[in-house]
């Protein structure tokens, strides 16, 4: 794939993923700060766009609490011409899978290459921000819609360290210091994959490892 195909994608996901936003209900995105912990008194509580973002990610692709997806908003009234871009991902964005990866070597054709935890099976994707040098062999979780033999992510992306992971797996996990650069992934045991594998079937799996992530300061300092 071209660079100059991927910057049109790229565009379109933004425009899509833009215009869906406007269409969260303020009950859906509540429920969602709450899940994530980012609620205080009767507003969202930020210290940075990026925790903002989880609850977009959410209430966009994959809302708690019993709520609709934005996307599916967007979907019955938005207007996109048969065939288009814009068109193209927005049925790729409502096919998206959210999973937990670790980024790779640069990709011959672009990107990068990775590998699907969850699934143990190879990732090519497409993304400006993963493919940094200092980011290979670390862990990131969100969701990936495909696109012409390619993923490109979507929504947010949450790292993701081996404090994380035993959080998830219901294991003692202390706090460590907000780490200047992120650790690589450390490789995990074939139970532990089964393990995540069944929690990823919950419909809160997102919102889970959103929190463990803002939990262990990989976000930087949550709001008082």
């Amino acid at each position: 794939m071209s660079a100059t195909a991927y910057e049109i994608y790229r565009a379109a996901r933004e425009r899509v993923i833009t215009a869906a936003g406007r269409r969260i209900p303020q009950a859906s995105a509540a429920s969602q700060a709450r899940a994530l912990g980012l609620w205080r008194g009767k507003e969202v509580k930020f210290t940075n766009e990026a925790q903002f973002l989880l609850v977009l990610d959410l209430a966009i692709l994959g809302p708690v609490g019993g709520h609709g997806r934005a996307l599916d908003r967007e979907a019955k009234v938005g207007e996109y011409p048969e065939g288009s871009d814009d068109a193209r991902v927005l049925a790729a964005l409502s096919r998206a899978a959210f999973t937990l990866f670790r980024a790779g070597a640069p990709h011959p054709e672009g990107g990068i290459m990775a590998e699907d935890v969850l699934r143990g099976t190879p990732l090519h994707i497409q993304d400006q921000v993963l493919a940094r040098e200092e980011v290979q062999g670390c862990g990131f979780a969100g969701r990936l819609m495909r696109m012409e033999g390619f993923e490109m992510t979507c929504g947010a992306v949450a790292p993701i360290t081996d404090e994380v992971i035993e959080a998830l797996l219901g294991r003692a996990a202390p706090i460590q210091p907000t780490p200047r650069f992120l650790p690589p992934l450390t490789p995990l045991m074939e139970q532990d994959v089964a393990a995540l594998r069944a929690a990823a079937m919950a419909e809160d799996f997102p919102a889970r490892v959103y929190r463990a992530s803002l939990d262990h300061g990989l976000f930087g300092q949550l709001p008082q």
